[in-house]
């Protein structure tokens, strides 16, 4: 199996994602938390914080990094 390679976010960026998508359980307790709306949450917080990638960019690229 081989390493995935983000595609739209900057490669220093990763672990900023990955930790936004582990956090996202805190302002999302007490709705539902599974791993779809952590993704969601985890994308809008990262583009929100860096304008030049989209939520939906910062999605795929999650989606690519927490692959199971």
């Amino acid at each position: 199996m081989t390493a995935y390679v983000v595609r739209f976010i900057k490669p220093e960026h990763t672990a900023e994602l990955i930790n936004l998508f582990h956090l996202a359980r805190v302002p999302l307790s007490g709705k539902p938390c599974g791993r779809y709306e952590r993704m969601l949450w985890a994308s809008a917080a990262f583009a929100k914080a860096h304008p030049d990638v989209s939520a939906v960019a910062a999605y795929k690229d999650l989606d690519g990094l927490t692959e199971r």
